[in-house]
């Protein structure tokens, strides 16, 4: 990272427990004072934090009192998308940095909107079916099955369903209706495809892809919003998405007004055509900066950083972002069923792997993990960069069969099994 002049600025954090060794670093690095906000501070950012405060972070009287009670130089927040909406309101009020504003911020959340940006620009997307509120019985009778249906403007999986049935659709509907805070529903048809997740770095209006993912998903789940168990780069289908893809989709990400941070565009290949359903403009859970960061020298999550505190994506050369990863990489996670933790073993000998570049050990022995299909169930996430992809399957195989928990009864805990077999790299996995 390039030297700025940031010692002694104050960065208050809200959120951030999965990267709180990452934002340690960066303040160890930069001289920056590390301020923690919550209610109460999470445990792992409590043990990393310089100065400590108690504030709702979903409210933003309190998280602007905080911010005026810190002497906060800036606001980060990594990934929690209603702390970010509120985060956007309190630094345009404090006028302090932040990536986004008010009007963008909206705009590009609305799934609606989003997918009458693809069509605009040429992106593939899913079909969006107009649906009459006045009678959802007779709207439900017309439409072709399965289909998706989704709040416009929730976070990540809130309150979106498949339905398989007429039977089913005005309930599922005003499910999703209640969980969103428009109270906007929009309708797609249902793809089943393979998930890929793409990503950009914006610094000043310059865009760059930075990487491109796969993600396989546990193969016996019965829930829509299937769980991620490997996240691979270079995704298999990158070459194809630069030929087919990435040039609209720069120019529809320009066109909705993002000037800095990091998208991430998520959607599906199927019968070799792509789907995209939703974007996140935010840094997202896969810490794919960390791969970056190994493989081309550049860390979008301290840039983030360092906007929060200057105004700017500072810090390094953008010119080496490049999707296009020399070595495979990938993120394996090991899923817990739930129940009270015992006992883990595994971790010390797999921080011993030259492989293993982070670990993250989400819960310790006497943590009780809730059985609620979502993200809340990764026990164990290991981030990996091997010289091959013969040599990234052995590696998976010998940590899946390593890394062990057990409840407080002694039975396994851990679900994650994946079939290294299944793993699949572009071809051209090797600088442009």
């Amino acid at each position: 990272m390039k030297k700025l002049n940031l010692s002694g600025k104050r960065l208050l954090v809200l959120g951030g427990s999965n990267n709180a060794l990452d934002i340690r670093r960066y303040c160890d690095e930069t001289g920056v004072v590390l301020l923690a906000a919550g209610h109460p501070v999470a445990d792992r950012m409590a043990a990393v934090a310089d100065e400590k405060y108690e504030a709702d972070i979903y409210k933003r009287d309190q998280i602007k009192q905080v911010a005026i009670d810190s002497k906060a130089d800036g606001i980060f927040v990594c990934g929690n998308e209603n702390v970010i909406s509120c985060v956007i309101d309190v630094t345009e009020d404090l006028n302090l940095p932040f990536y986004t504003d008010r009007k963008v911020w909206d705009a590009v959340m609305n799934k609606r909107l989003f997918k009458q940006a693809c069509k605009k620009h040429g992106v593939p997307t899913m079909e969006d079916f107009f649906i009459d509120e006045k009678d959802l019985d007779r709207a439900a009778n017309f439409l072709d099955y399965p289909v998706v249906i989704k709040p416009v403007d929730n976070c990540g999986s809130t309150g979106v369903m498949k339905c398989e049935k007429a039977e089913d659709f005005k309930q599922l509907y005003m499910f999703a209706k209640e969980n969103s805070r428009r109270g906007e529903v929009t309708v797609e048809n249902y793809v089943d495809g393979f998930e890929i997740v793409v990503y950009y770095t914006f610094c000043d209006g310059k865009v760059t892809l930075s990487s491109m993912g796969d993600k396989y998903v546990r193969g016996d789940s019965n829930i829509f919003i299937p769980l991620s168990e490997i996240y691979a780069y270079p995704s298999q289908y990158l070459s194809k998405y630069i030929d087919e893809v990435d040039s609209n989709m720069r120019a529809m990400l320009l066109d909705l007004g993002i000037k800095n941070g990091i998208t991430s565009m998520q959607g599906f290949v199927s019968n070799s055509k792509f789907y995209f359903f939703e974007m996140g403009y935010r840094l997202g859970g896969t810490a794919q900066y960390r791969y970056t960061e190994h493989i081309n020298g550049i860390n979008s999550f301290f840039m983030m950083m360092n906007l929060a505190l200057t105004g700017h994506m500072d810090g390094y050369d953008q010119s080496l972002d490049n999707a296009y990863f020399d070595k495979p990489c990938c993120t394996l996670t090991l899923m817990s069923k739930g129940g009270t933790v015992g006992k883990i073993v595994g971790i010390e000998e797999a921080q011993k792997l030259p492989e293993v570049i982070y670990l993250e050990n989400r819960y310790k022995v006497g943590d009780t993990i809730k059985a609620t299909r979502t993200v809340s169930q990764f026990h164990v996430r290991l981030f990996l960069v091997a010289e091959s992809p013969e040599r990234m399957r052995e590696v998976i195989n010998y940590l899946q069969d390593t890394i062990m928990a057990y409840d407080i009864n002694g039975e396994s805990m851990l679900i994650t099994h994946f079939d290294t077999n299944k793993l699949v790299f572009d071809r051209k996995m090797k600088k442009q």
